[in-house]
């Protein structure tokens, strides 16, 4: 009887059209226990606790800053080499038609192959390929023509077949880096440093285990789904914080060309206040790593990762140079912001950029902003999206995705402002009065039928309500006293107040902003207030 031949996994052009795309990135849920706050000596003595407890947690704090973000002792260079497993976004498993999952009840996603049932065969899921490509090129890796799978042979109930296939002899892609800039680590130049990556390499991933005191479970539903194993070349690391930033770095880039599910899995121990080993490791050549006879070569046809290269959603590096570029003039502090609420929330980006084009075309001009408001569209929609949009979906404990302001409501809330038909302070209420349930009138009619555009009222008109203000005395006297002190500070130092004639004259600012219910903006006010000081001081 003929050896068995194993057939060859050919991948083409046609394999990118695999429901591959369609599949929404998924993010784990780990559930971890928050160590208790440490504990005062028993021996404290309760008139100097709080002083000293003070000074004890800032100087330990002082001291995890310097050794977090400082270098390392004169005299030491450390080398790190990196290897990090991350699961491929996919719906169905590697060698299986079992589907992943994160939240199906215990082992009720298994094949006979995940279990290693005697006579089970594996049989490769090209879908599973595409997300492994992506991620490759996302790195800048050489993607090989031709690569193998291998078998690494351990013995861990993990493990029903006692092996796990991996490619470490012929990998999916090697000879990539990932570029490290100044936003993404202070350690870095402004031409970037270079943390170059050995292989990318498919594999296999093992089962869950939940060991109690008395017994060990197994869950086998995560055996099998399909992992990419990213391995470095070891490269120095100048700071504790620089291996940090090379794995936000892999994150990020991972999850921009949506190539991975998000999620880490951590042991904690509570007593300790440690993270623990939750299973120990075996040497390189007890692995026993042979080539696996019952899965040929993987070939990837001649187009396809040029098809795949075409088809990724731009870097976070090229999103991070777009949004703080001469477009939109985000700083790199609030790009990022955006950029890491769109990582879990999808859809963020394009919402503002959505808006910020529709602010753009109702001023006409780019410019027409920064005239008015000494800033630009993208900078001020930045800061409406990031602070006050984010703040009150917080507020109302709503996400993203629920989010009900759509951007062409969001463009002319920040239209009318810019245009100067509303103050700052009454485009904050509207923005609540639109999350009101139930509410369903546009900008427009909102500021129609709510009466709050701002008054137009002559420089004459708004100086005689500032003067009514400033002389009046029927609130028990306070306008009388802070305007007697105003004027001692004339007397004093020959009208430069600096900062206690700011405070003082705030008071009648925001007395006549009160009278006219907010309808006037601040900045006419304020002239207003000191042409009529200067006439009554």
């Amino acid at each position: 009887m003929s050896p068995r031949i194993p057939a060859i996994a050919y991948i083409c052009k046609s394999c990118l059209r695999l429901p591959y795309y369609p599949i929404p990135p998924r993010r784990l849920t780990t559930t971890t226990t928050t160590p208790p706050p440490p504990r005062p000596p028993a021996d404290f003595e309760t008139g100097e606790f709080r002083k000293d407890l003070k000074k004890r947690l800032k100087s330990e704090h002082k001291s995890r800053q310097s050794l977090r973000r400082g270098t390392f002792p004169e005299g030491y260079t450390v080398t790190c080499g990196l290897e990090i497993h991350a699961q491929l976004n996919c719906a169905r498993k590697l060698f299986s038609p079992s589907s992943t999952s994160i939240s199906a009840p215990p082992n009720t996603h298994i094949a006979p192959f995940d279990a290693a049932l005697p006579g089970s065969q594996p049989r490769l899921n090209k879908s599973v390929l595409l997300p492994a490509l992506r991620a490759a090129i996302a790195l800048r890796c050489r993607v090989n023509e031709v690569s193998r799978f291998d078998r690494k042979h351990y013995f861990y109930w993990d493990q029903p077949s006692g092996y796990q296939i991996t490619q470490f002899y012929s990998a999916l892609a090697n000879d990539g880096c990932v570029v490290l800039y100044p936003h993404d680590t202070p350690h870095a130049s402004s031409g970037g440093v270079r943390v170059p990556i050995r292989q990318v390499q498919l594999e296999q991933d093992t089962g869950k285990t939940i060991a109690s005191a008395n017994v060990s479970l197994v869950d086998l539903n995560r055996v099998g789904a399909g992992l990419v194993e990213i391995i470095t070349a070891p490269f120095d690391v100048p700071g504790v914080e620089f291996a940090s930033a090379v794995m936000k770095k892999l994150q990020a880039t991972l999850r921009a060309v949506g190539a991975c599910v998000v999620g880490e899995t951590r042991g904690w121990d509570v007593e300790r206040g440690t993270t623990k080993r939750l299973r120990g490791k075996e040497g390189e050549v007890d692995y026993r790593y042979m080539p696996d006879p019952d899965l040929g070569p993987l070939v990837i046809a001649p187009g396809v990762v040029e098809g795949v290269r075409e088809g990724l959603p731009p870097l976070p590096d090229e999103v991070l140079e777009q949004l703080t570029g001469t477009e939109y003039h985000l700083s790199v502090k609030d790009a990022q912001t955006l950029m890491m609420w769109d990582e879990g929330e999808v859809g963020v980006i394009s919402y503002y950029k959505d808006v910020v084009k529709k602010v753009t075309t109702a001023l006409g001009t780019p410019a027409a902003a920064k005239e008015r408001k000494g800033k630009e569209v993208g900078k001020i929609v930045g800061n409406w999206l990031i602070h006050e949009l984010g703040g009150t979906l917080t507020t109302h404990s709503i996400p993203w995705s629920l989010n009900p302001l759509t951007t062409t409501a969001l463009s002319s809330l920040i239209t009318h402002l810019l245009t100067n038909n509303i103050t700052s302070a009454t485009a904050k209420s509207l923005l609540s009065t639109l999350f009101s349930p139930g509410e369903t009138r546009t900008v427009d009619q909102v500021i129609e039928q709510e009466d709050v555009a701002i008054k137009p009222l002559s420089e004459v008109e708004l100086e005689e309500v500032v003067r009514r203000a400033v002389t009046s005395d029927d609130d028990g006297g306070r306008s009388v006293g802070v305007l007697a002190r105003i004027r001692g500070l004339q007397d004093e130092d020959g009208g430069r107040g600096g900062k206690k004639r700011k405070g003082l004259t705030s008071f009648f600012v925001g007395k006549v902003m009160k009278e006219l219910e907010g309808r006037v903006r601040a900045e006419r006010v304020d002239g207003a207030v000191e042409r009529v000081l200067r006439e009554v001081v």
